[in-house]
């Protein structure tokens, strides 16, 4: 990145589009920005802010969106400041009972007492970070089920991102966490943050697309956590059944509040009994065990 301002590229909309934006221009050749943010600004609207060295690949990923005109959107150059520092300052720590998520600006001195496992996650893709409700909602109950006495064997994170949880299930349990995704630069960068967390060893990240992938063939797994969004989740839910182990958990998230129910639904036709936690903000998580 050069020392001028990045250029931004704003989108704003309904939560669930922007929520599913954000994974595209992160991740989605030629649109791949230096950063990718998403902010609630509102109680059914959320904005997502992509950084470009230049303006002209600002305004191609605009036009490789092909965005409705329904979204509101535009290209700005951004202030003269340190718009990386910035980002990561918007993010403050967040703690998730025994877990505290947390940047390289965050000083490790300041983690609560109840913090029996930090996680540095630096800004860069917004979800999967661990401050967007989706990743703290499956942290929190996480946290919940170990209260119970929960110890898996097996742990799956399925859709890793930035590899968050399946850092967590690595720190907690000790054993070596499977995470896999469709996207070859999530896996990347969870390799990166599992590093960086000290879990190398314990973390085997994949490419995979759902369930079709060699090392997820024929295993059953303790605890799968799958945060990713409402209708894949629904699609993949016989397919989570089958992975999950006699008195296993999935932990499912990425679902807004209204999808809840529908989702719900869904899980049970599959053999998955699910109850709905407590919402963050518009996103509820649901923990499911096999019916």
């Amino acid at each position: 990145m050069t020392d001028k301002p990045p250029f931004a590229l704003f989108v704003r909309g309904p939560s669930d589009a922007i929520f599913t934006l954000s994974d595209t221009l992160g991740f989605e050749s030629p649109m791949d920005a230096l950063a990718v943010s998403v902010f609630e600004d509102g109680p059914e609207t959320m904005h997502v802010q992509a950084l470009y060295e230049t303006v002209e690949q600002a305004e191609a990923a605009l036009k490789h969106l092909n965005l409705p005109a329904s979204l509101e959107s535009f290209v700005t150059q951004l202030d003269d400041v340190d718009w990386v520092s910035r980002s990561q300052q918007n993010l403050p720590p967040v703690t998730a009972g025994r877990f505290w998520v947390h940047g390289d600006h965050d000083d490790a001195k300041t983690a609560p007492a109840s913090a029996q496992h930090t996680i540095c996650i630096n800004a860069g893709m917004a979800f999967g970070t661990g401050h967007h409700g989706t990743t703290k909602g499956c942290l929190v109950i996480y946290d919940d089920l170990i209260n119970t006495g929960f110890d898996g064997d097996a742990i799956l994170d399925l859709g890793c991102g930035a590899g968050t949880l399946a850092i967590a299930a690595a720190k907690q349990s000790g054993r070596t966490v499977l995470a896999t995704d469709i996207d070859q630069d999530a896996i990347d960068v969870t390799c990166d943050n599992a590093k960086l967390n000290g879990v190398s060893s314990q973390i085997n990240a994949v490419r995979a697309d759902g369930f079709n992938a060699p090392a997820l063939a024929g295993k059953t797994f303790d605890l799968i956590f799958a945060n990713i969004l409402a209708g894949p989740l629904m699609g993949l839910a016989p397919d989570i059944r089958k992975a999950m182990s006699p008195d296993g958990y999935v932990i499912l998230s990425g679902i807004l509040n209204e999808q809840a129910s529908q989702v719900a639904a869904a899980f049970e036709i599959a053999g998955i009994k699910t109850v709905a936690q407590p919402p963050i903000g518009e996103w509820t998580s649901l923990l499911g065990r096999p019916a």
